[in-house]
């Protein structure tokens, strides 16, 4: 079950036991009762329920991912490129750079010799320097295109666009893109 949340409150009881209630922003009553019906059955069942709360993100459209993995098809071909070589290309051009739970940039630092892209995809260097003798390398690490939000991916298919349109492949109107990226998947 998913939900968007506007409110929060906590109720205690004598024994300790809390409650935690959620207020819903523009509920959809008839799909929330019964998904709630279907939790309550198997808490009846003697089953335990796991809840995840955290900030809401629009999702991005599918149409917005399968588009941006058709150009990536095109732009590969014309630069007769593979298609994992180009999208690598297009989202340390255009992509998001991970943060950690604080909010912090994510890098890593390995000597020369390690091949970084064996743990993470996207991978960019940005400093190259020399400690004892042993050369280092400083790089920053892109998010992964599937766990990008609707911005994040909006900002990576601009891009790719206009990559598309520099080789001459056709792209949708502005228009259209705009349309696409306006829908989106999830509540």
């Amino acid at each position: 079950m998913k939900a968007q949340v506007n409110q929060t409150r906590l109720v205690m009881d004598e024994q300790g036991n809390a409650d935690l209630v959620l207020s819903l922003h523009k509920p959809n009553l008839q799909k929330i009762k019964q998904d709630l019906a279907k939790l309550k059955q198997r808490l009846e069942k003697g089953k335990t329920l796991s809840v995840e709360i955290k900030e809401y993100r629009e999702q991005r459209s599918l149409d917005a991912n399968a588009y941006f993995h058709v150009l990536v098809s095109k732009i590969a071909e014309k630069l007769r490129i593979g298609t994992d070589e180009c999208k690598r290309n297009l989202v340390l051009d255009y992509g998001t750079l991970a943060r950690d739970e604080n909010g912090m940039i994510v890098g890593f630092t390995a000597r020369e010799c390690v091949p970084i892209t064996q743990f993470f995809r996207y991978a960019k260097a940005y400093k190259l320097y020399e400690k004892n003798g042993k050369t280092f390398i400083d790089y920053l690490i892109y998010k992964e295109t599937h766990t990008l939000d609707k911005v994040e991916m909006a900002r990576l298919i601009d891009g790719t666009v206009e990559e598309a349109k520099q080789l001459g492949i056709e792209t949708k109107t502005p228009q259209e893109i705009a349309e696409m990226m306006s829908l989106t998947e999830g509540l």
